[in-house]
């Protein structure tokens, strides 16, 4: 009987942990989608872009598999804090304020040399500048750099800020006038403006002064982080890395 007994309770500590084994071979990641061309849905419904290709090649290096799992924007650090996931890529720039609560990977991808921002705005607008955004109304993604930027300058450019979860609502609040501009970076102004032929931008000088960058951002003291940086280092290595750029921002 006592034989039985360990025997039994052997099996139970070996079902458990293979259990465990087989979690840590999966990692739950938080994306943002509709932030072109970072991660986007694609018809099929399925997540594509230049965040989720390149978290997937990674995961394909490190052996793991990935649970995604597509939310707002504005609620991925607070779930990084809380330990709801183990990750999280959506065009994540690893500013001051976000380094102190989640850590992040190496820099994947610096645009910040050439970094543009730009204001979208109808076609039958004629902007220029900052300064024409006087008395209007302009948009941004919530939780964005842009979005800290807005609200930063806003009583300096006597404008109202309306920020929103994505950016294609802005989008379609300036097509029937009741935002009348959206601040993106290049990449997203180019994807957007491809989209709409009712639009038209205006480029303006950067102003990002912490900006580092892209990185992945983990929960505090995360095991995963040295894992990622590893796997970012060889994919810069192999070339991988460079492809992506040309196929999503080139």
């Amino acid at each position: 009987m006592k034989k039985i007994f360990i025997i039994m309770v052997s099996l139970i500590v070996s079902l458990l942990l293979i259990g465990c084994q087989q979690e840590n071979n999966k990692i739950k990641v938080l994306t943002s989608s509709g932030y072109e061309p970072y991660e986007m849905v694609d018809v099929t419904g399925n997540l594509i872009g230049f965040d989720i290709e390149l978290m997937e090649e990674i995961a394909k290096e490190i052996g793991v598999e990935i649970v995604w799992q597509d939310v707002d924007f504005t609620g991925i650090i607070a779930s990084l804090q809380a330990g709801t996931a183990d990750a999280a890529i959506a065009g994540i720039s690893p500013n001051l304020k976000r380094q102190e609560m989640v850590d992040f990977s190496s820099v994947y991808y610096n645009n910040f040399a050439g970094l543009t921002n730009y204001i979208i705005f109808a076609n039958s607008k004629d902007y220029k500048s900052l300064e024409d955004l006087n008395g209007l109304v302009v948009g941004a993604q919530i939780g964005t750099v842009q979005a800290d930027f807005l609200n930063n300058v806003k009583d300096e450019y006597n404008f109202e800020v309306d920020l929103r979860t994505t950016n294609a609502q802005i989008v379609e609040e300036i097509k029937t006038g009741r935002i009348d501009g959206l601040i993106v970076e290049s990449p997203i102004a180019k994807t957007i403006l491809e989209a709409n032929d009712t639009l038209d931008s205006v480029a303006f000088e950067s102003y990002l002064d912490d900006y580092q960058g892209l990185a992945i951002a983990f929960t505090k003291g995360s095991t995963w982080t040295e894992r990622f940086n590893q796997a970012l280092t060889t994919l810069e290595e192999n070339g991988f890395l460079q492809s992506l750029v040309d196929k999503w921002i080139n």
